[in-house]
This record gives C-alpha cells, sequence and structure tokens, in this order.
C-alpha cells in the first residue's frame, strides 16, 4: 500500500464505522499524524548560534537575532502572519503581523510565531531561551522536550555542565537527538573542524544520532536574496548535512505512522471493500480562511502534497511548566549512516544469481520512476502546471522510493546507483533554496538523469 491509499484506507474505515470503539480513538490519532508537522527543538547555551540555526531552516531570516528580552519562542505554520505572546500572569496578546519589537515590549514569558513558510508546513521549530543557570536551564529544557520529536543541541565545545543539562532529555528524544558544532567558521579551517568532531564523538558519541558541523552564518550569506545561491558555499558551511538530517527524519516520522495506520488496517480491515476512486485536480490549490487561533490551519493541496495541520500552540504558566500529552506517534530512529549493500564472490552460480537478482531490482526501480515522470511530464504540458513545491515534492518522493526497492541487491553497481540516489536528494536540497525559474524542467532532468545511470547499468549487465 502506498502512503496516500494507507492514508485514505484508514480514513475510510474510521468514518464507516468499521473499526471497533476502542480501536476508534487511537486510529484517529494515527491518522494526525499524517498531518502533523515533526517537532524541532533547538536547545544550547545562549550566544552558541540557536537563532541562525533557526533561521537555517525555516529557509529565511525570520528571526532576528540578539533582541533583548525575547523568550522562547515557537515557529509554525499559519495562513495569516501573526504573533501569540504567553504573558508571565497566563494571559495572552496576539499581535497581527510579525513585529518581535512590539512583542518583546510586552515582556512575553513564550512566544508563538505563525507564518504562511513552506517549510513549517513540514516541520514546527522551537528556539529554547533560558538563563545560563544548570538548573533553570535543565527546567527549560525538561519542559521543551515533552513537546518535541527531535532535538537538536547547538555548541561550540560541548562542556560537562551541558552534558548535565542534556541528561535530562528523555531516552526516546535522545534516539532523535544531534549535536551540532555551531560556528565553525571561526575554527582554523577543515583540519580544527575534523579534530573537534574527533574529540567530540569519543566524549558523547553515545548520546546523539548524530554529530554535525554547521556554520549557520555562511550558510545564510550562501543563500543570498533570489537566485544568488553560492551552492559551493551552502554545501561547505554544512547546510546540506543538516537540511538532510531533518529530511531523513521527517520522512522517518511518515513511515513510521503508515506502518501504525497499516497495522490497523491488516489487523481489523483485511476484507473491507474499500472504494478507492482517483481524484483529478484542474484548478489551483485555494487557501482556507483564517480561523480562530485554537483551530488547526489546514490549507488545501492537490494531489501529490499533503494537507498540513499545524498543531495547538503550547501553554506556559507563569510558575508550573505545562504539560503536553506525549503524542501516539511512533518514531523510529533512521539509521545513522547509509552503507552500500557488501558483495563477496564466492562461486559462479552465486554471481549469476546476484546479477538476475539486480537486474530485477533496477527494473522495478525504472518503472517506479516511469510513473513519477509521466506526472511530471503531463504537468508541464498542462494549461495550469504543478507550481516549484508540488513539481519537487514529486521528484523527493520518487527518489525517496529507490532505496527501498535497491537495497536489496547485492552487487557494488547497486551500492553505486544508491550512493547516486542520495547525490540526487542532495541536489534536490539545493534546488529548493535555489528558486530557479525553472524547478519543474530541473526536476525532470534530475529524474531522467537518475534514470540513465540506471540504464547504463542494465546495459553493461546485459
Amino acid at each position: 500500500m502506498s502512503k496516500k491509499s494507507t492514508r485514505e484506507k484508514l480514513e475510510f474505515a474510521i468514518s464507516t464505522g468499521l473499526l471497533p470503539e476502542d480501536v476508534a480513538k487511537p486510529a484517529k490519532n494515527v491518522l494526525k499524524g499524517f498531518d502533523t508537522p515533526l517537532r524541532i527543538v533547538l536547545l544550547g547555551a545562549s550566544g552558541v548560534g540557536k537563532t541562525a540555526v533557526l533561521n537555517l531552516l525555516l529557509g529565511q531570516n525570520m528571526v532576528p537575532d540578539g533582541i533583548d528580552g525575547m523568550p522562547s519562542v515557537k515557529l509554525e505554520f499559519g495562513v495569516e502572519p501573526k504573533m501569540l505572546c504567553t504573558l508571565p500572569d497566563g494571559s495572552k496578546k496576539i499581535i497581527g503581523g510579525i513585529d518581535f519589537e512590539a512583542c518583546t515590549s510586552l515582556k512575553p514569558a513564550f512566544v508563538t510565531v505563525q507564518a504562511n513558510l513552506p517549510a513549517l508546513a513540514k516541520i514546527s521549530v522551537m528556539e529554547v531561551v533560558a538563563p545560563d543557570v544548570p538548573e533553570q536551564q535543565q527546567k527549560a529544557v525538561s519542559w521543551a522536550c515533552k513537546q518535541a520529536d527531535v532535538a537538536i543541541w547547538c555548541s561550540t565545545d560541548f562542556t560537562e555542565d551541558e552534558q548535565d543539562i542534556w541528561d535530562v532529555v528523555p531516552d526516546r528524544l535522545k534516539d532523535h537527538g544531534f549535536l551540532l558544532l555551531t560556528k565553525t567558521d571561526q575554527l582554523m579551517g577543515q583540519a580544527e573542524i575534523n579534530t573537534r568532531l574527533a574529540t567530540l564523538s569519543r566524549n558523547c558519541g553515545d548520546e546523539f544520532l548524530r554529530i554535525l558541523p554547521i556554520s549557520a552564518k555562511l550558510a545564510l550569506e550562501a543563500r543570498g536574496t533570489g537566485r544568488n545561491l553560492n551552492l559551493n558555499l551552502f554545501k561547505s558551511s554544512g547546510a546540506t548535512g543538516l537540511i538532510s538530517a531533518i529530511k531523513g527524519q521527517i520522512e522517518e516520522a511518515q513511515r513510521a505512522t503508515t506502518d501504525n495506520a497499516e497495522q490497523i488496517l491488516v489487523r481489523y480491515c483485511r476484507d473491507c471493500d474499500y472504494q478507492e476512486t482517483e481524484t483529478v485536480v484542474d484548478t489551483p490549490p485555494q487557501v482556507n480562511e483564517p480561523v480562530s487561533e485554537d483551530a488547526p490551519v489546514q490549507v488545501d493541496t492537490p494531489e501529490h502534497e499533503q494537507t498540513i495541520t499545524s498543531p495547538r500552540m503550547a501553554e506556559v504558566p507563569p510558575v508550573e511548566a505545562p504539560v503536553e500529552p506525549e503524542r501516539q506517534r511512533t518514531v523510529a530512529a533512521p539509521k545513522l549512516e547509509v552503507v552500500g549493500p557488501s558483495y563477496t564472490d564466492k562461486s559462479d552460480d552465486k554471481t549469476v544469481e546476484s546479477a538476475d537478482k539486480d537486474k530485477v531490482l533496477l527494473e522495478e526501480a525504472l518503472a517506479v520512476l516511469s510513473v513519477y515522470e509521466r506526472d511530471l511530464v503531463a504537468s508541464l504540458d498542462h494549461p495550469d502546471p504543478w507550481d516549484d513545491d508540488q513539481a519537487l515534492q514529486v521528484c523527493e518522493e520518487a527518489i525517496a522510493m529507490l532505496p527501498g526497492v535497491l537495497e536489496d541487491g547485492a552487487s557494488p553497481a547497486l551500492s553505486d546507483v544508491i550512493a547516486g540516489v542520495y547525490d540526487a536528494q542532495d541536489t534536490l536540497i539545493l534546488m529548493q533554496h535555489e528558486q530557479s525559474d525553472s524547478v519543474a524542467d530541473d526536476a525532470l532532468t534530475l529524474l531522467l538523469q537518475v534514470r540513465r545511470d540506471i540504464e547504463s547499468i542494465l546495459v553493461r549487465a546485459a
């Protein structure tokens, strides 16, 4: 079952009462997981570059750095930009638009910013701000972790005090925890960066899923404005590594949601008769009117896109920190490193068997690409073609399917194909920042390049 059909089937099972009453409620929670953005929390001492990392993840300079009186802030999706300021007495003030000076003048205890940014359709990001006092840092971290799926600790040098604060992070979140070695532009070249990374890996490598270097300052400079992305500077800043890691977490969360949904369907609806129909979209996406602050915000999207519902905003009382219930969705940790399959040539028979198997897998990969290529070509020829985000999403889905198809292969050639697929994913990340006039054409060209790589291996194997 594809992700879309699994979702539709679960929706059908819930709406038609096919599920037992005691299963329907958790099934609804699973269904919500398809629309819930990944919740990221940025942790670390003041002055380590958390705000720059936040802006990098958002794709633009949304939050000014170094604003006096700025508390912890959360960025989430909203059709209309606004700021919800929670004051120390628990009351709330809403500011239309985004005005950080007006916000800080209220001396809020917590701020939620809603903005209509593409990145916020997939993630929400909270930057935790607390006095550099270990006890207060631990309290703030403990509270924030109750509202997070991924934790990113930003540091220029992970000290013992920082380790003590990180210790309060629950194990289920450490499985999705990243240590960012920030401000690498201030180090003396790649040699010193590598030395720092090696030291961190020895001292605290077991505490984090991955340790990544990043110069958010250089990444933001590389992005520039409009179409002026400096690709080499952007990659050397470490930005592609961070963005790729977050994309991996998003995909893993969606796969976990799909797996949970399929378990329910297999157990309770194995013999159900689903009336699935294909929806043809002939009009551009329509955006819903703004709704009340407590209602979820939804954006209608055409086929190949998901509808994203903004999570409820966090409450921050003046004394007691709120406790948000754990989300029902189970998120499995992605693999730390991608390693191509090994291959040992022990006999001629096994070599022939391996080659036959690889040929089948490569042909399956070509079949997958064909479906998505056809959709992209149809869109380019349509009077109302897809916008850039839709074209890139289709390309992302196509390329994301390939490792799963090819991972059972046994030859070095397939390892090379998989490595090329991951290179294509990095290229997609850069395309998202480049804002070219021909995104759909570029996406199709990328798919065709991957196709040519696969076809060339098939020709050599013939």
